[in-house]
């Protein structure tokens, strides 16, 4: 159940630009079917203000079919390599591919920066990722929030949504998608139900803890 909240003031007049405060923005790294967008909609109903969910996928779904997978034109955005018997081995950025990458923070950040709470759903799959996401949110309130299972559960999950694509992914990228190990919290779907995980993200949110691991962890991603 909702919590009462008094109704938004000034609703029908844009914020000045000058407006104090910020949403906040909830960044989940998981791998492909770790249970992410489960999380984010668990949030989204249960958290009394809107939470606006972004990511990986949402902004894939916004590429034209050309540039992603195998398409004529995937060189350039997201190109799928795959082996003889058709599986994924590894997921190639091109320069729109890349420039795709960089805007879900930049997206996030513009979202927070005028007042909205933000959800990510992200896999940082590529080492230079995770500075670039802490260079884009530098001085917005993000929450890094690992969310995984074990690699067998995963691959079981994918086996069930998209067979031998998903599979490549998750096994080619699980280890470099957990690679960095500073998080502000850890869910793991594999052992809890989807509905213990979103209380866990909740009740860690209403805790109103200041956020510290992506600062951290981007910080030691830089070369010295």
């Amino acid at each position: 159940m909702h919590e009462a909240r008094a109704p938004l003031q000034g609703a029908s007049a844009p914020l000045a630009e000058n407006e104090p405060g910020s949403g906040i923005v909830v960044y989940l790294n998981g791998i492909a079917c770790s249970g992410k967008s489960t999380l984010a909609r668990g949030l989204q109903a249960r958290w009394p203000e809107p939470f606006l969910h972004v990511g990986l996928d949402f902004l894939s779904a916004a590429m034209p079919a050309r540039f992603l997978g195998d398409g004529p034109d995937a060189a350039l955005g997201a190109r799928w390599v795959r082996d003889d018997d058709g599986r994924l081995l590894r997921v190639e950025a091109g320069p729109f591919g890349v420039r795709l990458l960089q805007g879900i923070p930049r997206l996030a950040a513009a979202l927070a920066r005028a007042g909205n709470h933000v959800i990510v759903d992200d896999v940082l799959l590529y080492p230079w990722r995770i500075e670039d996401v802490g260079k884009a949110l530098a001085g917005v309130p993000t929450h890094l929030v690992e969310v995984r299972c074990d690699l067998s559960t995963a691959l079981a999950r994918g086996q069930q949504r998209d067979g031998v694509s998903e599979v490549g992914k998750i096994a080619t990228y699980y280890d470099a998608t957990y690679a960095h190990d500073a998080y502000d919290l850890r869910i793991d779907t594999g052992r809890d139900a989807p509905e213990a995980c979103v209380a866990a993200l909740t009740a860690y949110l209403r805790g109103g803890r200041a956020p510290t691991a992506l600062a951290t962890v981007s910080n030691l991603a830089r070369p010295s």
